[in-house]
């Protein structure tokens, strides 16, 4: 009866491993698919300079200081020597630039992420089913602006490895280690200015440790990367406005740093922000006293001036100090992070304390906090239990939340850059420049030159297999008696079709503005909305808006571009724009 017992119970463990793995592969499946299918090979504003007139730069450089200068010369307000790398290397190997592997290298550094959590979770010796919540909080599509777009994921992917990997090392210990965390944190130093928050992460650990001799060295190559970082520095993006923005609204500064580390529960995106910004702002004030009070349970020790009787007597009670190192310098990464952006961000608008581009930063904060309760308490299995049923709990509604909100907006983006990468080809301004500015010539000139030199090679899409019909004149009278609404404003017209069914099995669809020289191609929203997108509905309307901004002067005809469809994929309509 006990070999009956003990077997019974090594199959049920062996079946909970089973089932624990199963659940830990699905979002890493589900987010792989995710890129696989939407990321295209399309620069979007700052990619082209970052990336193609680097490589056109560093590629026509004949002396090592200058191709050293092409890799470390600031781009805005950020250096990208890792990304620049990253991007030298792919085209060593490939002969091109590419967008899409650019951001799948960028997503190789988020995995880096989550695996420096597991190996931290590995440390407290729990089954692998209390580490499932931490992929689903991590791998889902809330920030898909950075893990789908190459510059933000070059930055804040590859700075956030590079910094929590080496927290991870200098909390372990060894020498060897604390060179290889010193080597990481000055390649972040060097990849997005975010990373010069990781010194100040590192001091704060090394200084709980005790260990004034790598705090010195850490502290005198910080102050040496921060020099070297800002030197010759040009570009700030006004940054120095925001003090007066501050003395003049102090409250949006409070208030934008609990809105901001709260951002992962912004379910409601698309109210005004006074009404979305309230769910992640009471968030925010539930986390941080959370995170306060691990940090005081980790440090009361030496905050109380000792080490009293918490000095680590053994090994299980040494690695619980190396996670409390880890936790103590991730938060205050976070931290300085979440408190530079309050500061910096909110006289572009409050909208941007929840902008994608940082969402990855509170999915990280309340990944953290899970690990770090169970880090605490681990040996009370009562409360181990209950803190994996509401991790779990709040890690599969954030995942399935967030798939529905943003899978039609990741949908539609990829229709976006490619219609604009059309508009790029044919008019040379599309990629996110505005008609007329210094950036958009320069945008121009370099997609031209990387093209010429077969560097970079514009995609096949859903218009390809049109693109001669749409250079082709317009024949005679419109081709279509498809009715269409239009609402004119100085910049924009926003145009849709009236009283007609949209054709069933639609997948993509653009509008077309063709004058006798120039034809520009418009996506439309409508075909990514939730019930057709979900549920495969019939599609009301079909919508989009024209800037008009970005048309050079003229008149242009209206038409729709219509994949797959039994009747002519081109039609011209009755209503014509001009641009003055």
């Amino acid at each position: 009866m006990n070999s009956a017992y003990i077997s019974l119970r090594q199959a049920l463990i062996a079946r909970s491993t089973t089932v624990a793995l199963a659940l830990v592969v699905i979002p890493f499946l589900c987010f792989g698919l995710l890129l696989f299918t939407y990321v295209v090979n399309v620069p979007w504003m700052d990619d082209i300079e970052t990336f193609l007139n680097f490589m056109l730069g560093y590629t026509g450089s004949h002396t090592i200081g200058e191709k050293l200068d092409w890799l470390l010369r600031p781009n805005n307000e950020h250096r990208m020597l890792v990304g620049k790398l990253i991007t030298l290397a792919l085209y060593k190997l490939t002969g091109t630039v590419n967008f899409r592997w650019l951001i799948f290298a960028a997503f190789a550094f988020f995995l880096g992420i989550v695996l420096v959590l597991y190996r931290v979770f590995r440390s407290i010796n729990l089954p692998l089913i209390a580490f499932v919540p931490v992929p689903f909080l991590m791998l889902q599509p809330q920030s898909y602006l950075t893990t789908m777009w190459a510059i933000t994921g070059m930055q804040h992917e590859v700075v956030i490895a590079l910094v929590i990997t080496s927290l991870f090392l200098l909390a372990n210990g060894s020498r060897n280690q604390f060179a290889g965390g010193l080597g990481l944190q000055i390649l972040a130093s060097f990849s997005m200015s975010n990373g010069l928050f990781g010194w100040a992460a590192g001091a704060v650990l090394l200084a709980t440790q005790r260990q004034w001799g790598r705090l010195g060295i850490w502290l005198v190559a910080g102050v040496g990367a921060v020099l070297f970082y800002f030197h010759d520095f040009q570009n700030a993006q006004g940054n120095d406005s925001s003090i007066t923005f501050f003395l003049a609204n102090p409250h949006l500064t409070f208030f934008g740093f609990f809105t901001f580390t709260g951002g992962l529960f912004d379910f409601f995106f698309e109210s005004e922000i006074f009404r979305r910004s309230i769910l992640p702002t009471i968030a925010g004030m539930i986390l941080i006293p959370v995170m306060l009070w691990l940090l005081w349970r980790m440090n009361k020790s030496l905050l109380r001036g000792g080490w009293s009787s918490d000095t680590p007597k053994n090994q299980e009670q040494t690695a619980l100090w190396k996670r409390r190192y880890f936790f103590t310098g991730c938060y205050t990464f976070l931290m300085v992070n979440a408190v530079i952006i309050a500061f910096l961000r909110p006289r572009f608008g409050y909208f941007v304390m929840l902008v994608s581009n940082y969402m990855i930063y509170p999915a990280l904060l309340v990944s953290l906090l899970y690990l770090n309760v169970l880090s605490e308490e681990y040996q009370n299995r009562k409360i181990i239990r209950r803190w994996m049923t509401l991790g779990a709990g709040i890690s599969l509604m954030v995942w399935g939340v967030w798939y529905v909100l943003r899978m039609p907006k990741v949908a539609y983006r990829k229709q976006e850059l490619l219609t604009n990468a059309y508009n790029q080809k044919r008019n040379d301004v599309g990629l996110g420049a505005s008609l007329g500015t210094t950036f958009a010539q320069s945008a121009q000139r370099w997609m031209d030159d990387a093209v010429a030199k077969g560097m970079y090679q514009y995609p096949a899409a859903f218009y390809t297999p049109y693109e001669q019909m749409l250079q082709e004149p317009i024949a005679g009278k419109p081709t279509s008696t498809i009715p269409l609404l239009v609402r004119e404003h100085p910049d924009v017209d926003l145009v849709r079709t009236n009283a007609w069914r949209v054709p069933d099995g639609l997948s993509n669809a653009c509008f077309i503005v063709k004058s006798t020289e120039r034809t520009y191609l418009f996506p439309v929203p409508t075909l990514f909305s939730p019930k057709p997108f979900f549920l495969g509905r019939s599609i009301p309307v079909l919508e989009s808006e024209i800037l008009k901004t970005s048309l050079y002067p003229g008149t242009y005809k209206v038409g729709i571009l219509l994949h797959p469809t039994q009747g002519p994929a081109i039609q011209y309509l009755d209503h014509t724009i001009t641009v003055q």
